[in-house]
């Protein structure tokens, strides 16, 4: 019965210092939980310290302080993805647990106005902020590609999508320095600031699907021609959102074209070429590739290597694994150049 009560969280999670705003919880061997720490208590390094060499990788929570929790990790990401004593995985799963947050509850909070409020683009902007100093300062990707293959989720998916745009603009800035929209010599701190940017439009790129019905947007089979329709509006939708909000016009260009095909046959605008912003253009890589080695409602997950096949039009799927309609016709979405260098990305990140 008490474990129905209590939740799980990393012991990386509680940073030393803090006054965290629930009651953290210890589970002895007979499965008994015992009070750890009061509410509003300061916990020590030397007391996380003892629990660690004590074996006890995780602490509890009351399940009914579960948003006082989410809201600690919020306000802490910084300082939990920079701890040196916590493992990828705890990060990267804190981190993904942090911004889904963070869209899921900015897309509803702007489901009644129709935008997304200046609140919501300045939790991004800081989220963004924390995530880059982590994916951009270590070694960690590895650990956001076996996180891949889990339920496919339009939330979790942007957060990998964003994973992945910052580390690779980071890996190429001559591709970063082409998205500046002055197109001229920049210092790294504008860099930085145009990589931050990218990242905000990586993690937006899909909030119009928060108007489509969760039963397109999950189907377990073929859309219909007009539940495709709907589909394809998203990125309208998503622009309608951020209209009024003042990111870059580049980040917004971003997010409508994501859908463009490089060779013609995209939507929502038919847009080919040159004429697909570079954002743009990086987005459509690597939104197919996360959502094509996700597990998704209709289809099972593709490997890493059998996504970039398909992708560079070098195979077709296996039989027990049918391209779906929204996977065909690949080899003409990409900027091939863009491909390569995503595909050589990926070889450095394994």
């Amino acid at each position: 019965m008490d474990n129905e009560r209590y939740k799980a969280i990393p012991l990386c999670a509680i940073i030393p210092g803090t006054l965290p705003d629930f009651q953290i919880y210890i589970r002895t061997s007979e499965g008994r939980f015992i009070l750890w720490t009061v509410q509003g208590n300061k916990v020590k390094a030397e007391q996380l310290g003892r629990l660690s060499r004590g074996g006890h990788m995780e602490v509890f929570i009351d399940i009914e302080d579960e948003f006082k929790y989410d809201q600690h990790l919020e306000a802490n990401l910084g300082d939990i993805l920079e701890n040196e004593y916590a493992s990828d995985i705890d990060k990267s799963s804190i981190f993904t647990k942090v911004s889904t947050n963070i869209v899921k509850s900015s897309v509803e909070a702007s489901m009644g106005m129709g935008t997304m409020d200046a609140d919501a683009i300045q939790r991004t902007r800081s989220m963004v902020d924390s995530a880059m100093r982590f994916i951009t300062a270590s070694k960690s990707l590895h650990a956001l590609v076996k996180l891949t293959g889990h339920d496919y989720q339009t939330y979790e998916h942007a957060t990998k999508v964003l994973w992945f745009t910052v580390a690779f603009l980071w890996n190429y800035p001559d591709i970063l320095d082409q998205i500046n929209p002055d197109r001229e010599t920049v210092n790294d701190e504008q860099r930085m600031e145009i990589l931050k940017q990218c990242g905000v439009g990586a993690l937006l790129h899909d909030i119009g699907k928060a108007l489509i019905a969760p039963s397109i947007l999950n189907k377990n089979g073929p859309l219909t021609e007009v539940e495709w329709e709907i589909v394809k509006r998203h990125p309208l939708s998503s622009l309608a959102m951020l209209v009024d909000s003042d990111l870059p016009i580049f980040v917004k260009k971003g997010i409508l074209h994501h859908h463009e095909n490089y060779h013609g046959g995209g939507y929502p605008m038919g847009l080919e070429g040159e004429s697909i912003t570079i954002l743009a253009r990086v987005l459509r890589i690597i939104d197919v590739f996360e959502a094509m080695t996700s597990r998704r409602p209709y289809k099972k997950a593709f490997s890493p290597l059998k996504a970039l096949q398909i992708m560079m039009g070098k195979q077709e799927s296996d039989k027990d694994q049918q391209l779906d309609e929204r996977d065909n016709g690949m080899t003409q979405c990409f900027d091939e150049d863009l491909l390569r260098k995503f595909v050589a990305f990926l070889g450095m990140v394994k």
